[in-house]
């Protein structure tokens, strides 16, 4: 068994368990983590709840206050996974009473304020004030983890912080839900709403058809390299068990690669709108690149067609939709 740690409420750490022999790799690199069980512990070591059910499967959550949404799948009598509804898990704290409690909010000026609510009111004449002589340092309450984990990804909204994410895809949409921008971080933006061009065309990049030996996945990763001054064969790469987000950041020196999965149509035109095109995976292994836009259509290099054509946006967005919004790019 492995365990994956998801996120906290207060000092309470949410992690989730699956089998290993249950983990997942796409040809793309994306790591699929079916999680049986969901524990809350706190951090004393003692598990305060754990969440399981008979075939269902956590793949992530997130945590709003004291309600955590869990994302959830069923796997299917062909063995596949599929989605299910959301579930919740509410935090059922209840404030102790007769006794004092102690709160605290972190703030700019005091970095940490402190508060203690007591459970009566406090006589002023009689109140007093110790200030230690010495302090002893017990040790730090920080969670360390290896430095060559996952990239973060900062979302920055018109109001401050709305977000530290490990996915890009996560980052990008929230940014683009609150009208803000997403820096990596090493302090690179990486995507940011603003007004695009009316329309934009990478001439660079000529159609190109796929053949019984190269596949529309080879060709599409084969224009973006060359695009970008790189000749490599792709196709071998892939054969040899390469995933796609490993061949574009070992071949394209400085860069990183993004799995934007589940971003929308008009998101990604980001980066179009910027001259670097957008690889969209289609159904039965099918690939296409998104190289322009104008108003009321997309550009696409189908190596499918081996023609560089145009389709209504609103075709567009349907086609990537039924094919679950799988782009990747880089920056």
């Amino acid at each position: 068994e492995v365990i994956r740690p998801l996120g906290f409420i207060e000092e309470d750490i949410i992690y989730g368990t699956a089998y290993a022999e249950d983990i997942r790799e796409d040809n793309v690199g994306r790591v699929f983590l079916p999680m049986f069980k969901i524990g809350i512990c706190n951090s004393g070591g003692k598990v305060l709840k754990e969440y399981r059910q008979d075939n269902v499967y956590i793949t992530g959550c997130s945590v709003e206050e004291n309600q955590i949404t869990l994302d959830r799948v069923r796997l299917s009598e062909t063995g596949q996974y599929e989605e299910i509804q959301q579930d919740h898990i509410m935090d059922n704290k209840k404030t102790e009473v007769n006794k004092n409690i102690l709160t605290w909010v972190d703030v700019e000026k005091y970095q940490r304020y402190v508060e203690i609510q007591t459970r009566k009111n406090i006589d002023l004449k009689t109140l007093m004030v110790l200030t230690p002589k010495e302090v002893v340092y017990e040790g730090g309450r920080i969670l360390s983890l290896p430095s060559d984990g996952p990239y973060r990804y900062y979302v920055y909204g018109p109001y401050g912080v709305n977000g530290i994410l490990e996915s890009p895809a996560d980052a990008v949409e929230l940014a683009y839900s609150v009208s803000g921008t997403v820096v990596e971080e090493g302090g690179s933006r990486i995507w940011m709403k603003g007004n695009r061009l009316a329309k934009n065309q990478i001439i660079a990049i000529k159609e190109e058809a796929a053949t019984e030996e190269r596949s529309s996945l080879a060709v599409c990763l084969d224009s973006m390299l060359a695009y970008e001054g790189v000749t490599r064969n792709s196709q071998y790469l892939l054969d040899r068990g390469e995933k796609v987000l490993q061949i574009l950041e070992d071949n394209l020196q400085d860069a990183v690669a993004l799995d934007l999965m589940g971003c929308s149509l008009d998101a990604v035109l980001y980066y179009v709108n910027r001259d670097i095109p957008v690889l969209a995976l289609l159904e039965e292994d099918e690939a296409v690149l998104l190289i322009g836009f104008n108003e009321t259509q997309v550009g696409i290099m189908d190596p499918g067609t081996g023609t560089i054509r145009r389709i209504r946006t609103d075709e567009a967005r349907e086609l990537f939709e039924e094919s679950g919004n799988k782009f990747i790019t880089y920056r």
